[in-house]
């Protein structure tokens, strides 16, 4: 029995069985905490991030795409004003219970305004970290005259999912791109405004060894590999 994307049961398990186990790697890594405030549950600093990334992405490079994908989205967590959002989700990005991933690309979503809320529409491509027991999307949109806005957006909501037949020949990455259609947006789920890429590029300049091919996050510093030329590992 094949899935959406042509996957047998068998494959598509051993797939998730992969990218947990990979998440698990990182997390034991104790990566994802260099850098966070210790108050916060950090241990480690900026340089034993930036030497742990490198290392991690000459041997396992799919852990370490991971990686980036879970780490970003922590830093943006860390950075948001809203710190009920952050109490709320950092405990579980830091020891890998939730997995999260931030979008490669600056491209935001488009938003209509029901009158109770947001309804959010679009396709993101080449997103990693989508395991398989769920996940957290930071996504960048535009809600009507607020442009620029970053929201927090759970795998479980309905109207989100991934792509069929865009997932990575890369099983432990866990990638694919990702369609959202008409996914409902709540405020308590706000990230943070326009000025949020900026306040990550540092980070994502220490982490741009981890990408596998070019994003809006690192288009001067990683080199044209399609992720769909990657071997499996």
């Amino acid at each position: 029995m094949n899935d959406d994307n042509g996957m047998s049961t068998h494959a598509r398990e051993m797939s998730h069985d992969a990218g947990a186990t990979a998440l698990m790697q990182v997390v034991d890594s104790g990566l994802l905490r260099c850098g966070v405030p210790p108050r916060l549950g950090g241990d480690g600093g900026l340089d034993h991030l930036i030497a742990g990334a490198a290392e991690l992405a000459r041997h396992h490079p799919a852990a370490a795409w991971l990686l980036w994908a879970q780490r970003m989205t922590i830093e943006a967590l860390l950075l948001s004003p809203n710190i009920a959002l952050r109490d709320h989700w950092l405990v579980d990005l830091l020891c890998g219970e939730r997995a999260a991933t931030l979008s490669p690309w600056l491209e935001p979503l488009r938003a209509r305004d029901t009158g109770r809320g947001w309804l959010l529409r679009g396709e993101i491509t080449a997103v990693p970290n989508l395991q398989w027991a769920g996940f957290s999307l930071a996504a960048p949109v535009h809600l009507g005259e607020q442009r620029g806005q970053w929201v927090l957006l759970r795998s479980e909501e309905n109207g989100l999912s991934t792509v069929p037949g865009t997932v990575a020949h890369w099983p432990a990455a866990q990638a694919a791109a990702l369609a959202i259609d008409n996914v409902f947006f709540r405020e308590d789920e706000w990230l943070g405004g326009p000025e949020l890429p900026a306040r990550l590029a540092p980070l994502a300049t220490a982490l741009a060894c981890c990408l596998p091919h070019p994003t809006d996050w690192n288009r001067t510093t990683s080199p044209a590999l399609s992720p769909t030329r990657l071997a499996t590992t």
